[in-house]
């Protein structure tokens, strides 16, 4: 072998080396249902696309004075499509109340947000919460989430971004340790809220 052959052997070996990494990259990125089912880091059920709403439209008793805290703001939605929240949805509420907690310095960038359908008194560990906003709402308002989040179910919590994007979905049992390491990289990764 002379040594042109060998070095066109060799720079056909440094280009193939530096072309296969973008090629595997396009490869990729034109295929992404090879990626589809692959470990993600985010612990609850991610909303994709996001679905554009506003917390007006879920209530019947939203005014600009209740809404002004949570403009802007990182909104935990818990949801109870029942008449009154049972022992379970307690439960829950008090989970992310603790949560909120674990966010120290964070925890301004996140409200919690209790909507009820009750037309009755309200359990007094929610009504003494006063870091928890709650808020009524009617059937038409109910029909209008469980249209756009068609498999909420009752006592599931929603994720809103600072622009009002529904873009998490938790079950009422959820791990709170996993939805602080969500809201941590989600805090880090957003200027916003």
């Amino acid at each position: 072998m002379t040594s042109r052959t060998k070095n066109r052997f060799k720079l056909i070996f440094i280009t193939v080396l530096f072309a296969l990494p973008v090629m595997t990259a396009w490869l990729v990125f034109s295929n992404p249902q090879w990626l589809k089912g692959g470990a993600t880091k985010n612990y609850g059920e991610l909303i994709s696309p996001a679905i554009p709403s506003n917390i007006a439209d879920f209530t019947i008793d939203a005014t600009e004075d209740k809404l002004k805290p949570l403009k802007g703001r990182w909104v935990i939605l818990h949801i109870d499509l029942d008449a009154k929240c049972s022992a379970t949805c307690e439960k829950s509420v008090h989970v992310l109340k603790q949560l909120h907690t674990l966010l120290n310095k964070d925890s301004k960038r996140l409200r919690r947000v209790y909507l009820h359908k009750s037309d009755g008194s309200l359990n007094s560990s929610l009504t003494n919460d006063a870091k928890l906003s709650v808020f009524l709402w009617g059937s038409e308002q109910i029909q209008t989430l469980t249209t756009l989040v068609q498999d909420a179910v009752d006592g599931d919590v929603l994720l809103l971004d600072p622009l009002g994007n529904i873009m998490m979905k938790y079950h009422e049992d959820a791990d709170p340790y996993g939805i602080q390491k969500d809201l941590k990289l989600l805090f880090k990764a957003s200027q916003i809220g």
